[in-house]
């Protein structure tokens, strides 16, 4: 898994865009991320007893295709991935276009027809999650399973519109110029350990979430999201992480 991983990383090179407008906003998750995060979606499908034999499509990879192409060809069948970049699915059946600006404008025969989705929007407003939410609740047959990575302060959010937690394991996205929690609507034991990868202690990421929920009133979904006290700020964030690195103009 890891070395598939590792593999589809390096031939595939992230594409940073500021701005909700822009084309395409790719950073993808570390390889020993994939395998986790791959790790928690093949325990709830077992425990599913989805394995084998279902004529059910099985998993949902909504924007998330270094997960979907980090699995061999025949853990592939039966899944599907969603993505707005359409080289990805050169030579794949198993590719669905996607535009989150339409969440429901998909093949008929997906509706309700996944057992899991698993979602990492390119952005992290939160009109951009509500959309997803919208896809994922499309897509999903009756008692499905979400995985999603996501700031901590979306985490009221996604409660509310997915019944989703955030776990301990905090995903590694190592371009990314900040940290994102994982997710889910049931417990996993994948996602019950730390990441070694990742040097913030998940308990301050896990009260931030805590504290973020107690501050939130009525209608605070529609609220612009909110970290150390102020609204993020995409293009500013990521001209910070490049002056620091060195990167940019």
């Amino acid at each position: 898994m890891s070395s598939r991983a590792a593999n589809w990383l390096a031939e595939h090179a992230e594409e940073h865009t500021a701005g909700a407008e822009a084309d395409l906003n790719q950073y993808w998750y570390s390889a020993h991320t994939i395998s986790t995060l791959l790790q928690a979606v093949k325990e709830q499908m077992a425990a599913k007893g989805m394995l084998e034999g279902s004529a059910c499509l099985k998993v949902a990879y909504i924007s998330t295709p270094s997960l979907f192409f980090a699995l061999d060809a025949d853990e592939r069948t039966g899944s599907r991935v969603l993505d707005f970049d359409r080289s990805l699915g050169a030579g794949c059946d198993e590719f669905v276009f996607y535009d989150y600006h339409q969440p429901t404008t998909l093949p008929a025969e997906l509706q309700h027809a996944f057992t899991m989705v698993v979602i990492d929007p390119p952005y992290i407003e939160q009109d951009v999650w509500q959309k997803y939410a919208q896809t994922a609740k499309f897509l999903l047959a009756e008692g499905g399973s979400v995985i999603g990575t996501t700031v901590i302060e979306n985490g009221a959010l996604l409660q509310a519109e997915l019944g989703l937690t955030p776990n301990v394991f905090l995903p590694s996205i190592p371009h990314l110029p900040y940290q994102y929690a994982a997710f889910t609507n049931f417990q996993s034991p994948a996602l019950s350990v730390r990441n070694p990868e990742v040097a913030q202690d998940p308990d301050e990421i896990l009260h931030a979430s805590r504290e973020t929920a107690l501050d939130r009133g009525p209608g605070s979904a529609e609220a612009p999201i909110r970290g150390a006290g102020a609204a993020y700020d995409f293009e500013a964030m990521l001209e910070a992480e490049l002056r620091r690195t060195g990167g940019g103009a």
